[in-house]
């Protein structure tokens, strides 16, 4: 553990045991009902705690920590319900204070802000979005060693009712901003406060005609206007995480609760869909902890204004909807408690409600996103990938390279970007099928001749030796460069072979499939098992040194191009777990007995095949691992699968072709189409950044579990969302069957929307991962009867 990572988890526990001590749905409701708007005990106890001081420089007196430290505070006073403004009272003032410290007002005022002995709430604001100070109308007129106020009011004070005074921005004759300190009970201020469904309140503080004394000056320059800004960002994404935090306790209440109501003699908590539902509630903290961290990460490295403005958006935005989207959720699955007060998750919804609003709900900050991006012409998402052009130099080093996998990441994706665009065959890139061996065979041999062929396998086997994080990286410019995938399943197998194989296995079958004379298939699936693989039929006896093997295998990708299978089978029925009893064997196709008949997908094509075995007879040295316990060699598979389904480049390639219908169609000049195109693309944002958390534990060494579940849950229902639309787009081309041509812009349509329909099928239905996460990770318990 870092220092900082010690510093937050102390952080953490402090603020977990202050709310053991008081009940954070215990103050806000008495509070709510005393009608005070603020315990000062408590918030000198905060400050006591040092979080009043959490952003506040030490030559101000306070600890001069950063945002991730005040991040974990916000999150965890969000998770207790707590209602004292930190993130106006803390981060929003003090955040924006900082910088102008230099000016002794200022410095006085962080100091007193640190101890607790002053509240101070921001007062910029003049109409509901308008969120950039450069909009301030308020005029600030010095005369006579005073300062005389013109125009509008202050609106949307959070922290207003309990503040001791207002920092006021305003510009003076020459439009030049100034900061202003108002006391509340500064003679002629008019402040009144309209109450918030949690119980809190925002202020309207009227200024027009107000004087001031010359010590009212904190600040004037244009510094000002940047260093409000700079603390508004980081309130909206401290806000964000507070919402994280209440969409948490929503979460934890909810599945607490479910446990133990009891309905038709069963805790409902064992219903398979409200367990889907609670995974969705799941999925959805997820995807807002994975925004808020690349947005908190983004500006802890010093990304660029911009930049770092789109990420706070993206945060805020899936912050607020998935907040509201968790409590509502919850409220129903308490049923009438949850609209009962008692209840502390109806606490839950209002704070949302609340926090959501504040600095710009999910609509405002998804309009900001996408009008900073057409306005600036920046990429809608970071591409993330590698330069493909090349100095001499630089192709020169390229060439010299021995070992790939000792490169640092990096230079790794730079190399395999400028080899893959100098190599791949351009006429297919992007192909419209599953390739079977004989339309790529060329590039199978050029990757095999470069000794790229099979990246996890070890470099004593013909393979490149990678780690797990530069896998995803070699996949990922596979797949940004419209690589064909590869008939794989060889490599699969062969991956398999090195950790359950014998010698002899692995000595016929690699070479062999890196020379390209064996294509395998997979053999799972049967008419009666898909994602149940446990209840499969496909029985194999044993004859002496052979298995007869009788069933049926369907839905085997590539079948018909290939010439091995690895299989499970059934052995045994042995009492108890139906997965005992399962042998995993590699079978030749071209066995006696073995049928193979392609299926005609949606597209018209044969990818998949049903495959027949009569009698077939296939050695017993074929068998990998140990007979009736091939299940354990197969679920290594499967779960290795699921992040690369979880990649969101797929996504990205069809969210291209919406873009380029949008631009095709004009459809950018409709608000509905805008704001269902941005909420896409921020759908695909938050996907990237949940899979860079996962290819993040992968680079730390850390082995994924099954959380690992919902990045193939929400890539592949994202990329049904995005072909759904590009659908509805094309309008009445809507049906075509080839690309859609409007105006000369042809636009890959139909394929995509066809093709989007099979990944939340593979690999496990994304039902089947829903039952996953709510066993495995939600811990949701099971019914006497159900299936082990």
């Amino acid at each position: 553990m870092t220092d900082a990572e010690s510093v937050q988890s102390l952080l953490r526990d402090s603020v977990q045991a202050f709310h053991a001590r008081q009940p954070g749905a215990a103050r806000l409701r008495r509070l709510r009902d005393s009608g005070q708007a603020l315990d000062r005990g408590v918030w000198q106890e905060m400050a006591a705690s040092g979080w009043c001081g959490v952003l506040v420089p030490e030559d101000c007196g306070g600890s001069g920590l950063g945002p991730a430290e005040a991040a974990v505070i916000a999150g965890e006073l969000g998770r207790g319900l707590a209602p004292e403004p930190f993130v106006a009272a803390a981060v929003l003032a003090v955040h924006g204070l900082a910088p102008l410290r230099a000016h002794a007002g200022v410095a006085t005022l962080l100091e007193q802000v640190a101890q607790g002995s002053c509240i101070a709430a921001l007062a910029w604001q003049e109409q509901a979005g308008a969120y950039d100070p450069s909009t301030c109308r308020l005029q600030a007129t010095e005369h006579d060693a005073r300062w005389r106020l013109d125009g509008p009011a202050k609106r949307f004070i959070a922290g207003a009712a309990a503040a001791d005074g207002f920092i006021v921005n305003a510009r003076d004759r020459e439009g030049v901003p100034v900061l202003l300190w108002i006391s509340r009970d500064t003679p002629g201020t008019s402040l009144q406060i309209t109450a918030t469904v949690d119980g809190q309140g925002l202020g309207t503080l009227a200024l027009d005609g107000l004087t001031l004394p010359a010590q009212a000056l904190l600040a004037r320059g244009p510094e000002v206007e940047t260093a409000l800004r700079r603390g508004i960002e980081l309130a909206r994404l401290l806000c964000a995480y507070e919402l994280i935090g209440v969409l948490d306790t929503a979460l934890a209440t909810t599945i607490a609760y479910t446990g133990q109501r009891v309905q038709f003699g069963r805790p409902i908590a064992t219903f398979q869909a409200l367990q889907h539902r609670m995974v969705d509630m799941w999925m959805q903290g997820q995807l807002a902890h994975a925004a808020a961290d690349n947005a908190l990460q983004l500006l802890q490295s010093g990304a660029a204004e911009p930049v770092l403005a789109l990420a706070v958006s993206a945060a805020k935005a899936r912050a607020s909807s998935a907040a509201l989207f968790v409590s509502k959720a919850a409220i129903h699955l308490h049923g009438a408690m949850g609209i009962a007060d008692e209840s502390d998750i109806g606490l839950c919804l209002k704070r949302a409600l609340a926090l959501s609003a504040w600095l710009g709900n999910a609509e405002w900050q998804r309009r900001r996103y996408l009008d900073t991006v057409l306005r600036t012409g920046a990429a809608l998402l970071e591409d993330g990938g590698a330069s493909t052009s090349a100095t001499a130099d630089e192709a020169q080093d390229d060439d010299a390279i021995t070992d790939m996998a000792a490169l640092p990441d990096e230079r790794f994706r730079q190399v395999m970007a400028r080899w893959i665009a100098a190599n791949y065959p351009p006429a297919k890139r992007f192909m419209k099928k599953r390739a079977f061996y004989s339309d790529i065979s060329d590039w199978y041999q050029a990757l095999s001749r470069k000794g790229w062929l099979a990246p996890a396998w070890p470099k004593e086997h013909g393979g490149m030796g990678l780690s797990a994080a530069k896998q995803v990286i070699y996949y990922e410019e596979m797949t940004r460069h419209g690589c064909a995938r590869i008939p794989d399943h060889g490599l699969v197998v062969g991956q398999l072979l090195l950790h359950y194989g014998t010698p002899e296995q692995i000595a016929f079958h690699l070479p062999r499939i890196l020379n390209g004379e064996n294509m395998w298939c997979q053999g799972y699936s049967e008419p009666n098992a898909g994602s149940d693989l446990a209840s499969l039929r496909t029985r194999a006896e044993r004859d002496g040194d052979e298995l007869v093997i009788t069933g049926q295998k369907i839905w085997t990708t590539l079948g018909s191009g290939s010439n091995w299978m690895f299989a499970l089978v059934r052995t045994s029925m042995p009492e108890g777990r139906r997965q005992r009893g399962i042998t995993f064997v590699l079978i030749d196709l071209r066995t006696p007995g073995i049928t193979v008949r392609p299926i005609v997908n949606l597209k018209g094509e044969g990818e998949f095949s049903e495959v027949f075995f009569d009698a077939a007879r296939v050695p017993v040295g074929n068998v990998v691992g140990n007979i009736d316990d091939g299940w354990t060699v197969a679920n290594s598979l499967l779960r290795n699968e699921r992040i690369y389904f979880g990649t969101p480049r797929q996504c990205e390639y069809a969210l291209g072709q919406l873009d380029r219908l949008a631009k095709a169609t004009q459809a950018m000049e409709s608000g509905g189409f805008r704001d269902r195109y941005a909420t896409l693309v921020l759908d695909v944002r938050d996907l990237k950044s949940a899979f860079e958390f996962f290819v993040g534990r992968l680079r730390a060494g850390e082995q994924l579990g099954s959380e690992v579940s919902y990045l193939k849950v929400w890539g592949t229902e994202t990329y049904q969302r995005i072909t759904d639309e590009l659908v509805q787009l094309a309008g009445d081309h809507g049906s075509e069957s080839d690309d859609v041509d409007i105006d000369g812009e042809r636009i890959d349509v139909m394929n995509q929307y066809l093709d989007s329909r099979a990944p939340a099928i593979f690999s496990g239905s994304n039902e089947i991962q829903r039952n996953i996460l709510a066993k495995q990770i939600l811990s949701l318990p099971s019914w006497a009867g159900e299936k082990a």
